[in-house]
């Protein structure tokens, strides 16, 4: 059975840094990297960091080193955490969304806390176009609660929350994957190398699974091209497969069709609930269609003892 943890993103940067400091990692901080040559990364001061056999490109979709492709999507989504409303009568274990077609969406995700004294959190998230996103600033906040609250009314102790536009955060969404995650002396991970829309909810798990590929070939294949390779070679069927799936998705839940909003419901929402689609669709938001620990030689975590990290146990 696939096991999903929904993780704040704050406590998920928390954890890999502080495993970053333990393990003895410097870091240069307030460095805005603008380019790369010759195994050093070139600063916007006109500096340049010491020479290194391997350069590592984390920097996400915007990164000055990955070379600029992909279309950007239409849609893109308003985005806050937000304390999670006690006796508020959402599922603290399920990602819950409303829809008005595909047009409009307002969601609710459970995603944790950042420490074990910190209050529990959700992700709440409303779709908005980009090129709505002026409009919507220059109308008044309440304008826009009302329009959430005539699609889901009972997110009321969610919106009490938003007071300014700037409580939220407006995010940009764009396909693209590179050919290869490798350029002369990078190595491209995370959304750097590849990203999607969020629907199938597997930013921050592509990444984790990157990373730790880059790490065993690394470790475990001899010669710095060859484990490049080996590295690029593990993720290709599961990059492959996700950047299908998410393209196909995609439209059925943020876009102006009509009839794939209506297949959504009528068809694929019933299908839904007939084994094995349950299952098949779980295997899907959880990351784990292609094998992708398989491939790069890690076993999968024990459910017991994930939920024991400052996380929501999520289902699908």
């Amino acid at each position: 059975m696939s096991h999903g943890i929904g993780v704040h993103r704050g406590a998920l940067f928390e954890i890999l840094f502080a495993a970053a400091v333990a393990a003895g990692v410097a870091f240069e901080p307030h460095r805005d990297v603008r380019a790369a040559k010759s195994g050093r990364f070139q600063f916007a001061d006109g500096s340049e960091s010491a020479h290194f056999h391997l350069l590592v490109d984390a920097l996400g979709v915007r990164s000055p080193l990955s070379p600029k492709a992909g279309r950007p999507l239409a849609y893109g989504a308003l985005w806050a955490s937000l304390d999670w409303p006690d006796g508020g009568g959402f599922d603290a274990h399920a990602l819950e969304q409303r829809y008005v077609a595909a047009r409009r969406m307002v969601g609710v995700l459970p995603i944790g806390r950042l420490g074990e004294q910190a209050p529990q959190q959700a992700a709440f998230f409303w779709s908005l176009k980009g090129g709505d996103l002026g409009a919507w600033r220059n109308t008044s906040i309440d304008v826009w609660k009302d329009e959430v609250r005539s699609v889901w009314p009972q997110t009321e102790p969610f919106l009490a929350q938003v007071k300014t536009h700037n409580d939220l955060v407006f995010a940009n969404y764009t396909h693209r994957t590179l050919a290869t995650p490798l350029s002369r002396g990078i190595v491209h991970v995370g959304d750097s190398f590849r990203c999607t829309s969020p629907q199938l909810g597997q930013g921050a798990n592509m990444a984790l699974l990157d990373a730790f590929a880059l790490s065993h070939a690394l470790t475990s294949v001899r010669g710095l091209d060859e484990a490049l390779e080996a590295y690029a070679r593990m993720r290709l069927t599961h990059t492959q497969l996700y950047q299908l799936a998410s393209w196909l998705f995609t439209p059925v839940y943020q876009s102006d069709s009509s009839m794939l909003p209506f297949l959504r419901d009528w068809i694929a929402g019933p299908l839904s609930r007939i084994p094995p689609v349950p299952q098949i669709l779980a295997a899907l938001v959880t990351g784990a269609i292609g094998s992708p620990l398989q491939a790069i030689g890690a076993e999968p975590m024990d459910a017991r003892a994930a939920t024991m990290l400052p996380s929501a146990d999520v289902s699908s």
